[in-house]
């Protein structure tokens, strides 16, 4: 596996080189909040991902260790992908892009009270911000022991 060539020393580059692209951090969202762990689940996004990218990027988190890939128990042919705590500690990246678009684009947001579902309404109605963050990597350690155990 190739692992990500970095342009420089800059820590922001660093991270821009790592998750920067158009589609790392929406695939990571959705493994993290939605519980998405197949190919065809993480294809299936609402962003319309392309079937070369996301075979693209996924072994790009892979090769950063984002990503863990495993074998289906049962099915050979199937793949599971999970989050590594790297992978994980992302949120935080999500949260400060999350809040930045609440602030900035409300309008665009438009977060209706009715999809409770919706990880900004979620967010937005938490406690605070670190419950969210806690809570967050709390189901999601649940989730990925309760896959990985079947």
């Amino acid at each position: 596996m190739r692992k990500t060539k970095f342009r420089s020393i800059c820590a922001i580059a660093t991270a821009v080189d790592i998750v920067g692209d158009k589609w790392s951090l929406l695939i990571i969202r959705n493994m993290l909040f939605h519980k998405k762990h197949t190919y065809g689940e993480l294809l299936d996004i609402p962003e319309k991902i392309a079937t070369r990218v996301l075979a693209d990027r996924l072994k790009s988190l892979a090769a950063d260790g984002l990503i863990e890939k495993r074998n289906h128990a049962t099915n050979k042919k199937v793949f599971l992908y999970t989050l590594t705590d790297k992978g994980i500690s992302t949120i935080n990246i999500i949260v400060d892009l999350m809040k930045f678009s609440i602030e900035f684009y409300p309008k665009h947001i438009k977060i209706p009270s009715s999809d409770k579902n919706r990880v900004s309404y979620q967010f937005l109605h938490a406690g605070s911000e670190d419950e969210f963050i806690k809570n967050s990597k709390k189901e999601y350690a649940k989730f990925k022991k309760e896959l990985l155990a079947a």
